[in-house]
């Protein structure tokens, strides 16, 4: 999704050339009389007028125009979400270091789901060599894309055999176990019923090792149910764009969108759509302790002295009324 560059997104604008000449009148000089020291003119018996203007001094040859390093009919919208929405590596570490705090134990096997492009699950890999991460997604050009970019792009051969890429539906795998399972990016709202939202819990229950743990992250605030709201954020060559195109109060379904504006003035609209539930803290809580989750817990991210998100969670029991946040929803299997 995005909002996390959304802790996400992290311009300089462009300042006008302090150089630029001003326009002067002419400065003309012309020779009086032919000179009589032959060693002081090389044109003896010649008159020459010199016109010299600050303009013609000062002149720079005319730049040329930059290529657009992205358009509507060039970019290509995973690189832009990835750019725009994901900190892979940071997201990774901060599980791990999360696990080992809770556990003991370091983190080698992680398993991803709604994985997409499966750059966090690459990521993690990479991270140590004995890591290995398990990526599930329904939808397949999305998860060949992935191969291409990401997984051949940042993992050599042995990395890669430490990673399991499964195209299917998240409530139906339950092997391998792992001994995390992140679901973020709010992307487990697809499940807009308590019913659904209940299954899937449950299989990610069962899929974890004893003691093992599970990861969501949950948005909130007066600004998430804003309609025809637009969030724009500029990264280099492209302008992001978050809309809240709708929220219904009563079943709390609300429907959002990236689009991607770029210097040349294209649009890619709707390079992302969400047909999501707004599911609340207390709902998400109490349903990972009804399928047996224990130690069920919020991380709350901290302020930095501009009053916005900091990107360090911690534990915590009561929220702040912020106008937006973003935080986990953390809970562990009982260890045998």
């Amino acid at each position: 999704m995005a909002k996390r560059s959304e802790t996400k997104s992290r311009t300089k604008k462009q300042g006008k050339s302090k150089d630029r000449p001003s326009k002067s009148k002419e400065r003309a000089t012309k020779s009086k009389s032919k000179s009589k020291d032959k060693s002081k003119s090389k044109d003896k018996g010649k008159s020459k007028d010199k016109t010299v203007t600050k303009d013609s001094k000062n002149k720079k040859p005319a730049k040329k125009k930059k290529k657009a390093l992205y358009t509507a009919r060039t970019a290509d919208k995973h690189v832009l979400y990835e750019l725009a929405v994901q900190a892979p590596e940071r997201e990774v570490k901060f599980l791990s270091r999360s696990y080992k705090k809770t556990t003991g134990e370091p983190l080698r096997v992680m398993r991803e789901d709604f994985c997409g492009t499966a750059v966090m699950a690459s990521w993690f890999v990479k991270l140590h060599k004995e890591n290995r991460a398990i990526g599930i997604d329904l939808d397949q050009p999305t998860l060949d894309w992935g191969v291409s970019h990401n997984v051949e792009e940042l993992l050599d051969e042995e990395q890669q055999s430490r990673l399991s890429l499964i195209n299917g539906d998240v409530c139906d795998v339950t092997e391998p176990k792992a001994q995390l399972i992140a679901a973020l990016n709010f992307s487990y709202s697809v499940f807009q019923t308590r019913e659904s939202m209940l299954r899937y819990f449950k299989t990610c229950f069962a899929a974890l090792e004893p003691g093992g743990m599970f990861f969501v992250d949950d948005w909130g605030g007066p600004d998430v149910i804003e309609e025809d709201h637009f969030d724009r954020t500029k990264h280099k060559g492209f302008t992001y764009v978050w809309e809240q195109r709708s929220w219904d109060p009563i079943s709390n379904h609300i429907v959002c969108a990236i689009h991607f504006e770029f210097p040349d003035g294209t649009r890619m609209k709707n390079a992302f759509v969400y047909d999501w539930r707004l599911w609340s803290l207390p709902e998400l809580q109490e349903m990972m302790q009804e399928v047996g989750f224990e130690d069920v817990h919020v991380l709350w991210e901290g302020s930095d002295k501009n009053g916005e998100g900091n990107g360090v969670f911690k534990r915590r029991e009561r929220g702040e009324a912020d106008d937006a946040w973003i935080v986990y929803v953390v809970g562990r299997k009982p260890a045998e």
